[in-house]
């Protein structure tokens, strides 16, 4: 023990040790006169330190100020000393109690005064600065007692002070704390605005692809760190929860978790009141049960993703966004007009009621009787605007999006291939047409499969034999099944397992011969990455494996292949997630998902913020399949591949279908008699996703109309 350090005992009181002539205590010699034991409090008791007492240096004896003894006991287990009623400090005081080493076992009780005005009465700083105890922290001090901390936890205090007493938002202190992302300066200029100006309640309208799911995490970290925030309610569309958990996991470890997971279902409406950081699709939390519960407690924050969704006020949606009681709200949507500026004038009433005053007043102050989009008393509107909104153009951030070069290829199955396609697809059509109901596809033989598995058994078929003759024989030794419909799926696994090589297998050989930079080549499926692992080495390839399986080191370690000796990375979905590979600049999607979401993301880990040189990308179609239809429908009409990152969802969203896309899809093709049939029912799909497309440059042009460059964020 130094003279005048701190020792800290984990597991027992803190502790100060002064010594009269610094230097080491001998375990032999014991406390020089004039040491002195700094005692923790515990009511009318005193802990000792662990130099003292049972396992350190005796106390035989004690007495006052004035030298006369005290009557004292030292209790073993507690370690502490008990001293008899009236003798010992005032159970209120708040003078720190020392014991003062006279001797060999004997001890002086000496009491050194606090602060002044920590007994409650207030002091004035040199600065001027009036400063009181809080009277639950005096009533803390006062009991005393507790089982004292160690290092790791006096660092964690201080660091927690430091962080909880920056002043204003000048300076973001979780900045820091954000991984795997690198925030633009918009972005950060952004976050400052929100919190420092806006009151953290505000409308985040930038162009589609500048990061208003990065803002949206800052800001709402920045909350969390600061202690102004524990509860959060996101909601966003049933398709973006999942990509909203893993980017506020992996990017600002939030943990959100979600409506559905079964844990959360199971607690039952009472699960909105336990739990602080919820997920959920809004179109899940206007309905009951949930409803009520949700709007039955407070949250300190509440974001709202794709928030045009709200821009009617006769909607469920709107009524129960601006129920929900909150501190702190966002609204993130690239279009908060369409047809008519009351579109706006609803979105604001939810952030900040009263600020357009009301509904008649507005229209008549601000929207032009001929043209309902069209603004009046352009600056007066602006200004109030201005202090709940925030836009970000490309233009003005100046961030510059490289080109996508998208290929396709329908290449002509085998004709072991075409048939094992043709009849695998009849049993899967012929089950989902014997629907019993929503959930469950029945058969003539009593048994039943999921619709779910009959449509992971399509898309697989789409991707190679070997995702096929796994996901037949996995469906065949369920328990769901009658037993010609085994003996049915059993007699095509054994086919599609005795296809060793297959038609776009041999093409991704050409293709990765003919491009001669590095290529990620996504599947949806495990046993097709093992195939094209095998064909690939077997053809002298060098190639990285990546999927959702690998540990978080055997992950890094992929990468890092990649980005050195490697120049092909085999990767599935769940691996893809969070990865930015933007040091490739060649995609190839072997198979395609039925969601476009899903294919873009897979895009998105190259074409994004950061990527220098042109992307491109290659699709892979077996001819005559629903994978070729249904890409068909997303290059020819959506035009997905020169779309920016997130115009997709946008698009998609003026469908105004409460489907997902890929289960809209999946009807039409139960529906479907062949797949000419399928072709044609796509086609009409087609026609309103074209109509949907032009309503969003619509609302584009509006917006920049409307807004132009009038609420970026100041530097």
């Amino acid at each position: 023990m130094q003279g005048s350090r701190p020792t800290l005992q984990p597991g027992w009181p803190v502790a100060m040790a002064h010594r009269a002539n610094p230097g080491a205590i001998s375990p032999a010699a014991g406390p020089e006169p004039g040491d002195r034991f700094e005692l923790s409090r515990d009511g009318d008791r005193l802990g000792l330190p662990r130099d003292l007492g049972p396992d350190g240096f005796g106390v035989d004896s004690v007495v006052d100020a004035s030298g006369k003894p005290l009557a004292t006991a030292v209790d073993p287990e507690s370690r502490r000393v008990v001293i008899r009623a009236g003798e010992g400090p005032d159970r209120d005081s708040l003078a720190t109690p020392w014991l003062e080493s006279l001797g060999p076992g004997r001890f002086r009780l000496v009491l050194v005064d606090g602060p002044p005005g920590a007994s409650g009465g207030e002091v004035v700083t040199g600065l001027g600065i009036k400063i009181a105890c809080d009277p639950g922290d005096l009533a803390m001090i006062r009991r005393g007692g507790g089982s004292g901390a160690g290092i790791r936890e006096l660092d964690l205090a201080l660091r927690a002070t430091r962080l909880a007493t920056v002043a204003g938002f000048d300076r973001l202190i979780a900045l820091p704390m954000v991984r795997e992302v690198e925030p633009l300066e918009h972005q950060i200029r952004t976050v400052k605005a929100v919190l420092r100006r806006l009151r953290g309640r505000a409308l985040l309208c930038d162009e589609v692809g500048l990061g208003k799911t990065v803002e949206a995490g800052l800001i709402l970290s920045e909350l969390f760190a600061r202690g102004l925030a524990r509860s959060v309610l996101v909601l966003v569309p049933p398709s973006l929860i999942e990509q909203w958990q893993g980017e506020m996991r992996r990017k600002f470890a939030i943990e959100l978790t979600s409506h559905d997971d079964p844990a959360f279902r199971e607690r039952g409406p009472s699960a909105w009141a336990e739990t602080d950081r919820v997920i959920a699709s809004i179109h899940t939390a206007k309905r009951e049960p949930h409803r009520s519960s949700i709007l039955a407690r407070s949250w300190d924050a509440v974001i709202i993703d794709e928030a045009h969704h709200l821009r009617n006020r006769n909607t469920q949606a709107w009524k129960f966004a601006g129920e929900l009681r909150k501190q702190y709200i966002l609204l993130l949507t690239a279009t908060p007009v369409q047809n008519n500026l009351e579109e706006l004038f609803n979105l604001v009433t939810i952030l900040e009621p009263g600020l357009l005053s009301t509904s008649k007043r507005f229209q008549e102050q601000f929207v032009d009787r001929r043209d309902k989009v069209t603004p009046r008393n352009i600056d007066e509107l602006h200004a109030l605007l201005a202090e709940v909104m925030v836009r970000n153009r490309r233009s003005t951030v100046g961030l510059q999006f490289t080109r996508r070069w998208a290929k396709t290829e329908s290449v002509p199955p085998t004709d072991a291939e075409r048939e094992l396609y043709r009849d695998a697809t009849a049993f899967v059509r012929d089950r989902l047409r014997a629907s019993s109901g929503p959930a469950k596809v029945g058969t003539r033989g009593g048994g039943a499969l999921s619709r779910m598995a009959l449509l992971t058994l399509q898309m697989a078929l789409g991707s190679s034999a070997q995702a096929a003759a796994g996901t037949l024989r996995t469906i065949a030794e369920g328990s769901s099944i009658d037993p010609a419909g085994r003996k049915r799926l059993l007699e095509l696994a054994d086919r599609a397992e005795s296809l060793r090589s297959g038609a776009k297998s041999d093409r991704l050989l050409g293709l990765v011969g003919e491009f001669p930079d590095k290529m990620v080549i996504f599947t949806q499926f495990r046993a097709t990455q093992e195939m094209l692992r095998r064909r690939l080495l077997e053809a002298g390839h060098d190639v990285a494996l990546f999927h959702g399986g690998l540990s978080r080191l055997e992950k890094e370690a992929a990468i890092d292949r990649f980005r050195g000796p490697s120049r092909l990375l085999l990767c599935t979905e769940a691996g893809s997630e969070g990865r930015n590979l933007q040091f490739a600049h060649a995609v190839c999607n072997f198979d395609l998902p039925w969601n476009p979401m899903r294919i873009e993301q897979r895009i998105g880990r190259l074409s994004r913020i950061g990527q220098t040189r042109d992307v491109h990308v290659f699709n892979l179609v077996a001819a005559g399949t629903a994978e070729a239809v249904v890409l068909h429908l997303l290059d020819a009409k959506l035009n997905m591949f020169e779309l920016v990152i997130g115009e997709i969802d946008t698009i998609l969203g003026n469908l105004d279908d409460n489907r997902e896309f890929q289960d809209v899809v999946a009807d039409l093709w139960a529906e479907s008699d062949d797949t000419d049939d399928f072709s044609r029912r796509v086609d009409a799909l087609g026609d309103r996703i074209l109509e949907a497309k032009r309503a969003y440059l619509q609302q584009r042009q509006h917006d920049d109309r409307l807004f132009g460059n009038r609420f970026a964020p100041e530097a």
